[in-house]
């Protein structure tokens, strides 16, 4: 055997070797050959638009019938995660082989505006925000040793937001509120024995407009997530202080992804809607072998509303993304959700029934060893959105 391929095998054997001690592997069988594209499209109650997510180091918009019609590039830059402006625009994390960042690109992949950092300095990481008054919102995470966390290095994340002219404005770092999560004796233990990646926050959202007539929930906050947590919260942008929080020991979800407060005018204003893992995530260890997406009464911390693939008549585990993954409340009251593990998307109504589906059909290398069609978070937007001709 060569020695590329002895370094290969081993590399595979690590890979797989970490997905089962993270839960991430599946835990039954898959086909060699499957369809992809779109497998299901009910037109009369499928909310119809365009979606889009990243293929490669490009962003794909793409109609319910799984036609590539448009995309986006970043030229010296990879991209990575977006997010879609209302001027037709996306924002996109972006990175070159010494800089991290953010970039803003027009329908015709243009640079209209961009912020970069040293990766020496920090990593701008899973999300951002641009937000009303024309600041950005960047989640970022640099290496640090604080003791009161753990007697190893840490990714300490943190939040900045920068103005249009890239300074920083305003700014939060997770360690400077490490106390006010209420972790036990035993949780504070565990993640000092871990160090590291400990918290993994994975996304942030300003909260819009709502009715709840709660401080707490006073637009403009954050609501932010962690998944080796399994906590989700939200920051008081005026004082920086933890003032609402799903978890560490209470908590609705394990692992879970994109928190975010339905907006105004939505089925569900005012609830949270966050993708629900499963895997594994906490301190102690908390384990699910199938994914959920549920929606929080954030007042009563209660589950209202909630998906699973039993709802729908499937076996558990045929929904399950043990990483990655979205959701996304829409206007006619279904829900767009991103199995991120396994590069499906798919609609369902209010009563589970899914009325839409679609199957990541562009492939590539991981690690040079697996060909994943993984899709990390994926967006909906309405057909008069982008400025086709």
């Amino acid at each position: 055997m060569k020695v590329l391929d002895r370094r290969i095998l081993a590399a595979a054997i690590i890979i797989f070797g970490l997905l089962a001690v993270l839960g991430l592997s599946r835990v039954y069988a898959s086909p060699t050959i499957y369809p992809t594209g779109t497998t299901i499209h009910e037109p009369a109650t499928t909310f119809e638009g365009y979606f889009m997510f990243q293929a490669g180091h490009q962003i794909l918009l793409v109609d319910m019938d799984g036609e590539v019609v448009h995309s986006w590039t970043g030229g010296p830059y990879s991209l990575d995660y977006m997010e879609p402006l209302d001027n037709g625009s996306i924002l996109s994390t972006a990175e070159t082989a010494t800089m991290t960042g953010l970039v803003e690109l027009d329908w015709n992949s243009n640079l209209v505006w961009s912020v970069s950092f040293d990766k020496n300095e920090l990593v701008v990481h899973h999300d951002f925000e641009r937000l009303e008054n024309g600041n950005t919102l960047l989640l970022c995470r640099k290496l640090r040793i604080v003791p009161d966390i753990s007697s190893k290095e840490i990714w300490d994340d943190f939040i900045i937001e920068v103005n249009p002219q890239g300074n920083i404005v305003w700014e939060w770092y997770t360690s400077d509120h490490f106390s006010e999560f209420g972790f036990s004796a035993l949780a504070r233990r565990l993640i000092d024995e871990r160090g590291g990646d400990w918290s993994h926050t994975n996304s942030i959202h300003t909260l819009p407009e709502n009715l709840l007539g709660d401080p707490r929930f006073r637009p403009g906050n954050i609501l932010v997530s962690q998944r080796h947590t399994n906590t989700i919260f939200i920051i008081d942008k005026s004082t920086g202080t933890i003032v609402w929080k799903c978890g560490p020991d209470d908590n609705q979800t394990i692992g879970q992804h994109d928190a975010k407060m339905i907006p105004l005018g939505l089925p569900g204003a005012g609830n949270i809607l966050v993708f629900d893992n499963g895997g594994r995530g906490g301190y102690p260890e908390e384990a699910r072998l199938y994914s959920r997406v549920v929606e929080i009464d954030p007042v009563r911390k209660t589950v209202v509303w909630k998906y699973l693939a039993a709802i729908s008549g499937r076996h558990p585990d045929t929904f399950f993304s043990a990483f990655i993954s979205s959701a996304q409340r829409l206007p006619n009251g279904n829900t767009f959700i991103d199995e991120g593990e396994s590069g499906r998307l798919f609609q369902v109504t209010s009563e589970g029934e899914i009325v839409w589906e679609y199957i990541n059909p562009f492939f590539y290398k991981y690690m040079q060893v697996l060909t994943v069609n993984t899709i990390y978070r994926a967006h909906l937007v309405p057909l008069d959105w982008p400025p086709l001709p």
